[in-house]
């Protein structure tokens, strides 16, 4: 049986990392092995997966590496440490249906393709507020689809043939072996995962810092001068985001002195009729009654809409000041399985 090697970055991870482990412990694709690469967490992420290293010797190994090296970097290293001929590139807050090994790697066994994915994601968190305002049930980007630029699973030879991931896009790196090769992943249209969507302010912010980091390179690449308005239109409804409430504060401060003006008086009236127009028309699902949505409406809708801007609007300036792309961090030793 072709062993499939099934890699996970890790970085503060403790609240997802046990429920991942033990979905993949229980797949019915029983060769594979687990390699988690802790990317220098500072929480229980070590301690937890070193106790199912322990207990299932031979089949989980773990990886603490000296530095954060992003997700396509430890990736990267996990790649190149595994002994299966199959990789099986997942996150540490996803968990998996029994045959979602399987299902990911048979048509790369059988040399149907070089690569694969699933076709659908379904949110795994929707009891938390931050995750009823996003707006999503599931994740449906492939449905319908037959090829994907992202892969999940991918033939080891050819993924270490061109490099792997390029770590300089950071969180959209695992769109970056298809801009290396061309090859798309097959769509699989009967494999789903559970996702769990960011679901406190922080980690909010944080998702969206990285996202902006590296969304102008991204996307000027996938779509060309088309690109540019797209990041220029994102940038002016975020900007509006951040602005209309500070904004609104100070015309409530202003209009009844003489610095009051016609254009000052307009300016944070017209972001704030936006804002609210925008924060109106937000999806809000899994709400079970009726003072539920007013709050997620009138409280968690607008801090989502301001902690979401505030992320992406810091990314994008970092990227125009330091560069477009991440930095990629150099390995210093190699990594040891402990």
């Amino acid at each position: 049986m072709t062993l499939v090697s099934v890699i996970i970055p890790a970085h503060n991870e403790e609240r997802h990392i046990t429920s991942c482990i033990e979905s993949l412990l229980k797949q019915n694709y029983r060769a594979i092995e687990i390699i988690i690469l802790d990317n220098n967490s500072k929480d229980r992420t070590g301690e937890i997966v070193k106790s199912f290293s322990e207990s299932h010797s031979g089949k989980i190994r773990y990886i603490k590496l000296d530095q954060n090296y992003g997700p396509g970097g430890a990736r990267n290293i996990g790649a190149k440490i595994a002994n299966g001929e199959v990789l099986l590139f997942l996150d540490a807050d996803m968990v998996f249906p029994e045959d979602y090994v399987m299902k990911l790697a048979e048509p790369i066994i059988r040399n149907m393709a070089i690569s694969a994915t699933h076709s659908e994601e379904l949110i795994a968190n929707l009891d938390n507020p931050w995750v009823k305002v996003q707006g999503q049930v599931k994740k449906s980007l492939r449905i319908g689809r037959v090829r994907a630029g992202v892969a999940r699973a991918v033939r080891k030879d050819f993924f270490l043939k061109y490099g792997g991931f390029d770590p300089k896009l950071h969180y959209h790196d695992d769109r970056t072996l298809f801009y290396k090769t061309g090859v798309e992943a097959l769509v699989v249209h009967e494999a789903y995962c559970l996702h769990n969507n960011p679901d406190t302010a922080r980690e909010i912010l944080r998702r969206n810092y990285w996202i902006g980091r590296t969304y102008i390179a991204t996307t000027l690449r996938e779509n060309g001068v088309k690109g540019f308005f797209h990041v220029v239109r994102t940038a002016i409804i975020r900007f509006i985001d951040l602005t209309a409430i500070p904004f609104t504060a100070s015309w409530l401060i202003y209009r009844s002195t003489d610095a009051s003006t016609p254009l000052l008086e307009a300016i944070p009236i017209a972001q704030l009729l936006i804002f609210t127009l925008f924060t109106a028309k937000m999806k809000i699902v899994n709400a079970e009654s009726f003072r539920e949505k007013i709050i997620l409406r009138f409280l968690y809708a607008p801090a989502y809409r301001i902690v979401r801007a505030v992320g992406l609007m810091a990314g994008l300036a970092v990227s125009i000041i330091r560069g477009l792309t991440v930095k990629p961090r150099a390995q210093t030793n190699t990594p040891r399985a402990t």
